[in-house]
C-alpha cells in the first residue's frame, strides 16, 4: 500500500472511531478522558516473530524446493531468479528485523487478527511505532507489540530475541546497507 493510501486509510479510521467512541480512554466511573488510543508496535519484534514462524519456514522451504527443481531441470533463468528472490528476501528481513523497514508484507498474513488485538488493547488504530511522526496531547499510545507478536506463536528462543531487540535502538537502514556492502553483500 502506498504511503498516501495508508495515510488516507488511517485518517478515515480515526474519523470513524472518534465518531463511534472507539478507542477512547475511560476515566473514573467510566467518564471519557477524551484520549484517542492508538496501538503501536515495534516492527523489529514482528519481523523476528515471523522469521521463526511455521509460515515463514514453509515459505523458505518452498522457495528452496523450487530452486532445486529449476537447477535439476536445467532452467538456469528460473534458478537465478529464485536465488535472487531468496537473497532479496533475506536482505528485507534484515532491514525489518534490525532497522525500521515496513513489515506490511508480514502483517498481511495476520490481518484478520487485528480486530481482536485492537479490542483487547482498547485501541482504534494500530501502527508501527517508528511511523508515528507526531502525536498531540489528545492521543494516548498503547504498546501492543506483545499482542501482535503473539499472533505468530513465537517459540521461547525467538521470544528472548524479541524482548532483547526492544531494548536496543534500531539501526538506521542506510547504516545497515553500508555494513552489508562492507561484508560483500551486494543486494542490500
Amino acid at each position: 500500500m502506498r504511503r498516501v493510501d495508508l495515510a488516507v486509510v488511517c485518517l478515515a479510521a480515526v474519523v470513524v472511531a472518534t465518531a463511534a467512541g472507539i478507542g477512547r480512554a475511560e476515566g473514573p466511573a467510566g467518564k471519557s478522558e477524551g484520549k484517542f488510543r492508538v496501538g503501536v508496535f515495534d516492527s523489529r519484534a514482528v519481523a523476528i516473530a515471523y522469521a521463526g514462524s511455521e509460515a515463514h519456514q514453509a515459505r523458505v522451504a518452498e522457495l528452496m524446493k523450487q530452486y532445486k527443481e529449476a537447477k535439476a531441470a536445467g532452467d538456469q533463468e528460473k534458478a537465478k531468479r529464485l536465488k535472487i528472490e531468496g537473497e532479496a528476501g533475506q536482505a528485507l528481513m534484515h532491514e525489518q528485523g534490525f532497522s525500521t523497514a515496513s513489515v506490511g508484507d508480514i502483517l498481511e498474513q495476520i490481518k484478520d487478527r487485528f480486530p481482536a488485538v485492537a479490542k483487547e488493547a482498547n485501541v482504534a488504530l494500530i501502527v508501527s511505532k517508528w511511523e508515528v511522526a507526531y502525536e498531540n496531547p489528545t492521543v494516548e499510545t498503547v504498546d501492543v507489540t506483545g499482542l501482535v507478536v503473539k499472533c505468530f506463536q513465537p517459540k521461547a528462543k525467538a521470544q528472548k530475541w524479541i524482548e532483547d531487540i526492544q531494548t536496543k535502538k534500531p539501526m538506521p537502514i542506510l547504516e545497515l546497507k553500508i555494513l552489508a556492502r562492507e561484508k560483500g553483500e551486494k543486494n542490500l
